[in-house]
Order: C-alpha cells, then sequence, then structure tokens
C-alpha cells in the first residue's frame, strides 16, 4: 500500500535527515526521536495522498501513471481514508514534545498541505521552490531544537536540506516539463535550470565541508568531502546533455542517500560508546 502512494520514492529521504539530524543533535536517545520518526514519515505520506487526491483529475487528462489513482491502484475513497489515518498519526505523534516543537512541526505540516491545497504553492513562482525547499529544512530545525538550542552546524545542515531540496524539485519540474503549465523552470527556461542545479549542488559540497570543520566531533568526516564529486559528477553531466534528466535524478537519489548514510554510520560508530538509550 505505501509503495502505491509513491513514499517510497522519498520516504528514505525523510526518515534519514530526521535521524540524522537528532544524532547530530544528541547522544541521548529517548522516545521523543520515535515521535519525530513517526510524524515525519506520517505527515510525508498523508502529504502526497493529498497531492494526488487533489491531482487526480489533472493527472487523468494528462496521463500521469505516477499518481495510482489514475490508473485505479488506489481509489479515492480509500485514498482519503488513509489521509485521514496518517494525518492524524503525525499530529498524534506530537503530544508529549514542548510547544515550540509542535508549533514548528504544525507550521511545516501545514505548509506541505497548503503545496497541492488551498493556497497552491506548486503552481507559483518561485514559491514552488521555496517551499519545496522549506519544508524538509523545518523538520531538520524540527528534529533538532527537539534536543538542543539553535546553533551554528544546525544552521549548516538546515542549508545543505534546503538547497538540496530545491534542486530536487528543479529536477523534477525538468522532468515535467512538457505536462507542467506552471512552473518555476518554465519560466527559468531549460538551461538557466540546469545552471542552477549545478550551482546548487555545488554549495551544498561546500556547505558539507563547513559542516564538518563546524564541531570538534565530526572533523573526520571532512575525509569524505572527496566523494561530492560524485554527486557533482552526472549534474556536469547532465548540464552537458550526456545524461537524462531521469537518469541524473536515479543517480542522484542513490549516491547522495550512499554518501549520508556512509558518513552518519561513521560517526555513529565513531560515538556509540556516548549514546545512551533511555
Amino acid at each position: 500500500m505505501i509503495k502505491l502512494i509513491r513514499f517510497h520514492e522519498y520516504g528514505p529521504l525523510v526518515i534519514i535527515t530526521c535521524l540524522t539530524t537528532a544524532l547530530l543533535a544528541t547522544k541521548e536517545l529517548d522516545i521523543k526521536l520515535v515521535k519525530l520518526l513517526v510524524y515525519a514519515t506520517s505527515g510525508s505520506i498523508s502529504t502526497f495522498i493529498l497531492n494526488d487526491i487533489v491531482d487526480v483529475d489533472e493527472d487523468r487528462m494528462l496521463s500521469r501513471f505516477r499518481n495510482p489513482l489514475v490508473n485505479s491502484e488506489l481509489s479515492v475513497n480509500t485514498a482519503l481514508i488513509l489521509y485521514l489515518l496518517t494525518a492524524t498519526a503525525s499530529i498524534t505523534a506530537l503530544v508529549g514534545l514542548n510547544i515550540y516543537v509542535i508549533t514548528l512541526a504544525l507550521t511545516t505540516l501545514t505548509l506541505s498541505y497548503l503545496y497541492s491545497v488551498g493556497i497552491r504553492f506548486k503552481d507559483l513562482v518561485p514559491t514552488d521552490l521555496l517551499i519545496h525547499g522549506l519544508v524538509p529544512t523545518l523538520l531538520t530545525i524540527t528534529t533538532y531544537i527537539t534536543y538542543r538550542p539553535l546553533s551554528l552546524d544546525l544552521l549548516i545542515l538546515a542549508l545543505i536540506v534546503f538547497t538540496s531540496s530545491i534542486t530536487s524539485e528543479l529536477l523534477q519540474e525538468i522532468r515535467d516539463l512538457s505536462i507542467n503549465s506552471r512552473s518555476t523552470v518554465k519560466y527559468l527556461g531549460i538551461k538557466v535550470s540546469k545552471d542552477l542545479i549545478l550551482t546548487l549542488v555545488m554549495i551544498a559540497s561546500v556547505l558539507y565541508i563547513l559542516l564538518t570543520l563546524s564541531r570538534y566531533d565530526l572533523n573526520y568526516l571532512v575525509i569524505y568531502s572527496p566523494l561530492t564529486y560524485f554527486i557533482i559528477e552526472p549534474v556536469i553531466k547532465f548540464r552537458s546533455n550526456y545524461l537524462s534528466v531521469e537518469e541524473v535524478i536515479s543517480k542522484l537519489r542513490f549516491r547522495t542517500t550512499l554518501l549520508v548514510t556512509l558518513a552518519l554510520t561513521t560517526y555513529v560508530v565513531l560515538n556509540t560508546s556516548q549514546y545512551t538509550i533511555r
């Protein structure tokens, strides 16, 4: 069922973002991390279900078969029930957290819904990019401040998430350019959009180095900075038309997940003795 609502495309990134932020913010793991993971995953699922419900007629007309409601893999009534269940689970998971975290978390969830309904940020330039980048960034901040106050390393991490999320949205808009009537990519054009993607990826790579140098317990992770080449390389090929948009999306998704997992695993292994579970 989860596959039908396309969470398989973005779910791992949501989980990794939340988990990475929590592990960097604290060495004392408790029920709050479980609550945040349930909030983030359920909220992401409900967001995609809502998007598919709202866009079903348009997607059917344009033959967008990624929407499971278009190819009858899922009925609208079933989708509505799933939306209510996942949205409720996401909000309920926040119970017991402090008021600042709850307020920020609900703001994040509201913005993710307004991306598809009401204001429909997805149809406004350039808020289609900004909101797509802001929602996971706010998730990062929400997770971090659950455990500790705002700091320089949070700012850098949030900027990495923001630039990476905008990059992802630009690539998806290029992929769907022929069927999207309104998007920032349509306004900027393919060439400028590709230049912007390369710039954002390079900024994210530099930010990774700054993040590893911002805290003494992250310094050794700078050894992985040369691996950012494998993130930049497919973008350069895409910009030069040696890779299709589907190919670059696939490569970036896999390589980014692998690099983050490698760095996070190294960090956790070297700090295992300091972690406590309560």
